[in-house]
């Protein structure tokens, strides 16, 4: 199979603004690598039940979602990688002696621990979401493919300690992306790339927050947003605009994928 151009595009901060829409720029930049033969891919920390519209309005059809741990192509599951229940179980009753509350995903659910949380509130109104469904015991009756702690900036430290298959990554100042150690947006593209039967040398990443440095580190040229955290503008080979000053458009004209466009 000849290589094609492969662009996995992270959403909060990255894709979507702060508003949390896509700039029309975007769109336009998104619907030209499209016709060009490009493959662009969503590459989040989001499940899909979140991402839906997105998908529909970018025409994209494959997805990263969960931090790896859940990835379509072509609108069909290709892998998925679910927890452990009692390793699940193990972290929350750990949590709920501590006082903090967590969410728990898959493809077509979140579920949270505890109602009227303010942590919890304040996380998915960031994200533009609702509040979710309570159910505390929803992993020992479906899978579960990603988790949210919630809790104050510092204090995943602590749990890190003593659950050293998982990893905390903060995702915001409410609480920390959960997923199984050695797995990451990275090892999802690879499942993806392995399975389009590409190559990683044709691979490119946009990002802007911590969960998008280990998927710098494997696909082959990345683009920190104006926005992103100092770490990953770093480990940047390039780095655009922010995500309200059409930063994808302007980095993929930056890495040569786009020529000069006006809107």
């Amino acid at each position: 199979m000849k290589n094609k151009q492969t662009i996995f595009f992270d959403l909060d901060g990255t894709l979507l603004t702060s508003k949390l829409t896509i700039a029309t720029s975007s769109i336009a930049a998104i619907n030209r690598l499209i016709e060009q033969g490009a493959e662009p891919v969503i590459a989040t920390g989001r499940t899909l039940c979140e991402i839906g519209h997105i998908l529909e309005k970018t025409g994209i059809q494959s997805c990263v979602a969960m931090n790896g741990q859940y990835v379509i192509y072509n609108g069909k599951l290709i892998y998925e990688n679910p927890f452990n229940k009692q390793q699940v179980k193990s972290l929350h009753m750990e949590a709920s002696r501590n006082g903090h509350e967590m969410a728990f995903y898959n493809a077509d659910h979140i579920h949270v621990t505890a109602a009227h949380s303010e942590l919890i509130s304040k996380n998915y109104q960031r994200v533009g979401g609702k509040y979710p469904t309570v159910d505390s015991s929803i992993y020992l009756k479906e899978p579960t493919h990603l988790m949210l702690l919630f809790c104050k900036e510092g204090e995943e430290k602590y749990y890190q300690e003593r659950f050293p298959h998982f990893q905390f990554i903060r995702n915001s100042p409410f609480g920390c992306d959960v997923y199984p150690v050695g797995t990451s947006k990275a090892s999802g593209i690879e499942q993806l790339i392995s399975w389009q039967q590409q190559s990683l040398e044709f691979t490119y990443a946009f990002g802007d927050g911590l969960n998008d440095i280990e998927m710098f580190e494997v696909v082959k040229h990345t683009v920190a947003m104006g926005n992103a955290v100092d770490v990953l503008k770093e480990k940047a080979e390039y780095v655009t605009t922010s995500n309200d000053e059409d930063g994808i458009s302007n980095g993929l004209q930056l890495c040569g994928l786009l020529q000069t466009i006006h809107y």
